[in-house]
């Protein structure tokens, strides 16, 4: 972070995607209340493992290193589209507590790792349309899909750390506005300076260049700051 002159990072934890959830929902909470300047939480909820799930989401809500929610549909096998109870429940918290739902379409920039349909996020948002939701892993394939869930709704940010293609920033700032991009670092599974560069580099303004790197996020998780 030091050497990219990032200041701060909304956390999450790789752990509670492959492993245990609250084990590693409990470890970025700690390190965000040792580093609370550097790091905010957006915790990792798996709907069909594990217990005693909203027990943990008002123990999260009580937090306040924690800022939002963060859900893996297809590493945690099920499916947007609704069925899962207690999926219903954290969606609607979240709606109520106005958390933003991080949904990463695909973990990381590997074309062969497996990609979260546009259309179940769709589905999500018509069932919970007052949602906020942070849009990450877009590249080519769900750059036309994510655009038309951009303008449909307006509580819909995209996360840049995967998109790829050149000049889709500028299309997408032209289309939607520069309010609803987010600097995504893709940490630590990606080099984080090629993020920084693509922005750097990207054919805006320079205030445009600020919102996207720093003052969008600071509305979204630390207000008055």
């Amino acid at each position: 972070m030091d050497r990219y002159g990032i200041e701060r990072i909304v956390l999450a934890s790789l752990r509670a995607i492959f492993s245990d959830w609250e084990e590693g929902n409990a470890e970025v909470r700690h390190l965000a209340r040792c580093h609370p300047d550097r790091f905010c939480v957006a915790v990792t909820i798996n709907p069909v493992l594990g217990r005693d799930h909203l027990t943990r989401l008002e123990e999260y809500r009580q937090d306040e290193a924690v800022v939002g929610l963060r859900l893996y549909p297809v590493y945690h096998d099920y499916e947007l589209t609704g069925g899962e109870e207690i999926l219903e429940v954290l969606l609607s918290r979240a709606a109520e507590w106005q958390w933003p739902v991080f949904i990463p379409l695909r973990l990381m920039m590997n074309w062969g790792l497996p990609v979260l349909p546009v259309a179940q996020v769709a589905g999500m948002l018509a069932r919970f349309p007052h949602l906020t939701v942070i849009l990450g892993g877009v590249n080519y394939g769900e750059l036309q899909h994510a655009r038309a869930l951009l303008r449909a709704h307006p509580r819909v940010f995209l996360e840049t750390s995967c998109l790829q293609r050149q000049g889709a920033l500028e299309e997408i700032v032209a289309e939607i506005g520069v309010e609803r991009l987010l600097f995504g670092t893709g940490l630590p599974l990606q080099n984080p300076g090629c993020e920084v560069a693509k922005i750097a580099h990207a054919a805006l303004s320079e205030e445009e260049k600020v919102q996207v790197f720093e003052e969008n996020a600071r509305r979204l998780f630390w207000r008055g700051t």
